[in-house]
């Protein structure tokens, strides 16, 4: 009876613990889909506060375009077509059609939804892609420099496009920052360093700035600087951050009014 008793508990916390680690199991994947569910909503907000100038930037190639396929059909007319203008006009439309391409394409790449993916990847590389979709889909996009300080072969082993995410947030509340003040307050820096065996990327601004009481609070959920702000860019970024092995923090511009927001990733390789 001892025994026969014994093997039935036995069996009913077996199954117990079964239920419970399945229940785990399916919490942790529910959390894991929210996770990059919230990520990819997050580079949809992004994409929608930079593209509001989007329609003109792919304006102005459709416009050079149009100019040229119309003059070739003046000259025609006229009689006054020659094999040079017919080269010239072909090859701007051709340009011009394969900026257009490359804007498109860059948000499409950016914006799809995919499963997050780990792989070794350059942060300059991934710092210039920022760039391009910046001066891409701002009209008036303000002078942003890559300083890359790195004096080896660094690669971090990290998903490029959740990096990349991050790196428009920062360059993205930077723009904000100063997008009032004059001309030469407006542009950016990127600058990326060795920092023990980590890569560091700082983006620093010299806008408006931050009370030294601000500062402290600006990672956590649902807190905001901005009117029509929201809070969660940055404690995504946090989260993405983090889950890289890495960390992210923020401080004032040592070397004039505005902020550096800078993170820090492992090295996956560094060579001399």
């Amino acid at each position: 009876m001892h025994t026969v008793r014994v093997e039935h508990q036995v069996h009913r916390r077996t199954a117990e613990l079964r239920e419970s680690l399945a229940a785990r199991d399916q919490a942790e994947a529910k959390m894991r889909e929210s996770q990059e569910q919230m990520e990819h909503l997050s580079r949809l907000s992004v994409l929608g506060e930079l593209s509001g100038n989007l329609a003109h930037e792919l304006n102005q190639p459709l416009t050079t375009i149009g100019t040229y396929a119309r003059t070739v059909l003046r000259r025609q007319e006229s009689g006054n077509l020659t094999q040079e203008a017919i080269t010239e006009a072909s090859s701007e439309i051709a340009k011009e059609a394969e900026r257009a391409g490359g804007i498109v394409q860059r948000i499409r790449h950016f914006a799809r939804k995919r499963l997050a993916t780990r792989e070794e990847v350059n942060p300059a590389m991934i710092a210039e892609e920022a760039r391009r979709l910046i001066v891409g889909m701002l009209a008036r996009a303000p002078e942003v420099s890559i300083e890359n300080q790195l004096t080896g072969n660094c690669q971090v082993l990290a998903d490029g496009a959740q990096i990349l995410q991050v790196l428009l947030n920062l360059i993205k509340n930077a723009i904000d920052a100063s997008r009032d003040l004059p001309v030469e307050r407006q542009n950016l820096r990127i600058v990326i360093e060795p920092l023990d065996n980590r890569v560091a990327l700082h983006v620093i601004d010299q806008g408006i700035g931050l009370e030294a009481e601000q500062i402290p609070h600006l990672f956590e959920p649902f807190f905001t600087t901005k009117p029509d702000g929201l809070g969660l860019g940055l404690p995504i970024c946090k989260t993405i951050i983090e889950a890289h092995g890495g960390r992210i923090w923020a401080e004032p511009n040592q070397e004039s009014p505005g902020m550096c927001f800078s993170f820090s990733l492992p090295c996956h390789e560094l060579s001399a």
